[in-house]
């Protein structure tokens, strides 16, 4: 949790980034461990597409061509050779627990390398490496350890249930990265946060996912995106997991912390505290801690052409960056430095903050 409570702008961002990219990437390549069956046609339901993949087969690994979007910054004056921020073109290797995407840029590669329970992402820009151990996940049940594929009415019941709180698009058959596929697009029902809808798509043969992009409300194209161009299935050598950050890299140790019970009542940072104002998708972290002179400013090193903009908060000044997908906003008043971030509009975070 002390990471997070002293964590910079700066540091924030190349994290949410690693993380996002980590996660869109393990999404993407969750590799599927059942029996066989049937190819799904087209105009199958969404259940019976989601039944038909998952009698495909499952697959030892994945090797694959992959294309990054990131447009979280769309129309901001932001240069910066970090294909983390900025997107780009690479490459992926997966097996059961181990991940590996190389994101191509001009100033070197960025990396990330997912092994259990841990994660490093290296940021080429700056020569830093942010490693860190990311939160356990629930177990997963239904399938989970038993061979059994859910039939088609237990799926749709599951559906059912999810459709109380999001819209889900009917199946549309495809292909991606040379694999048939189904793209599937569901739709936050509840106004709060930014996040529009998600899409993905998974091999309609072997239940991998092969597409994953976050949409901002009111838009139709992605801000974070990523897509298999080309994709193969079988084994993957362990050897291309067994690598390490370049020597002499700056190493910044994270963590990531559950949202504290009990801050202080009266606004101290002693000791600092982590909290989670608003509920769901339009939920805000705000961090804080005892605020120092002479701290380094956000968005300045390696990635200080961020758009930052400067805001007052109740008459401190603050330094804020506003994507299409959330807010981060960073602040020092009587001593106390407060970081707040959420998927939501920049006057959304600053009424938060003045609240404080």
């Amino acid at each position: 949790m002390n990471n997070l409570r002293t964590i910079s702008t700066r540091r924030l961002l190349v994290t949410l980034s690693a993380v996002c990219a980590a996660c869109l990437a393990t999404a993407a390549v969750a590799l599927a461990a059942v029996g066989s069956g049937p190819v799904p046609a087209s105009g199958v339901t969404l259940a019976q597409a989601l039944n038909g993949s998952l009698q495909g087969g499952g697959v030892s690994g994945v090797t694959a061509q992959i294309s990054f979007t990131n447009n979280l910054f769309s129309g901001a004056s932001f240069q910066t050779p970090d294909p983390l921020l900025t997107g780009a073109s690479g490459r992926l290797w997966a097996t059961q627990g181990h991940l590996r995407l190389e994101l191509q840029g001009s100033n070197g590669d960025s990396q990330i390398v997912v092994d259990g329970s841990s994660v490093w992402a290296y940021d080429p820009a700056s020569n830093t490496v942010y490693e860190g151990t990311l939160p356990s996940q629930p177990s997963a049940g239904g399938v989970s350890g038993t061979g059994t594929v859910p039939s088609v009415s237990t799926i749709q019941a599951a559906l059912t249930k999810a459709s109380q709180n999001v819209s889900l698009s009917n199946p549309r058959a495809t292909d991606i990265g040379g694999q048939p596929a189904y793209v599937e697009t569901i739709t936050p029902k509840s106004s709060a946060g930014l996040i529009g809808a998600l899409r993905i798509g998974f091999d309609a043969n072997h239940a991998v996912p092969l597409e994953f992009a976050l949409i901002p409300r009111g838009q139709t194209a992605a801000a974070l995106a990523l897509e298999a161009t080309s994709i193969s299935y079988g084994p993957v050598p362990a050897s291309v997991f067994q690598i390490a950050p370049p020597a002499g890299a700056h190493v910044v140790t994270l963590s990531f912390p559950t949202p504290a019970t009990n801050p202080a009542p009266d606004g101290s940072a002693t000791g600092g505290s982590v909290k989670v104002v608003g509920s769901g998708l339009g939920s805000v972290i705000v961090a804080q801690h005892a605020g120092t002179t002479g701290s380094t400013s956000a968005g300045s090193g390696a990635l200080g052409s961020l758009p930052l903009q400067t805001v007052s908060i109740n008459g401190a000044a603050g330094k804020q960056l506003p994507t299409s997908l959330g807010t981060v906003l960073e602040f020092t008043r009587n001593g106390v430095s407060y970081l707040l971030a959420g998927s939501v509009s920049a006057s959304t975070i600053d009424s938060i903050a003045r609240g404080l």
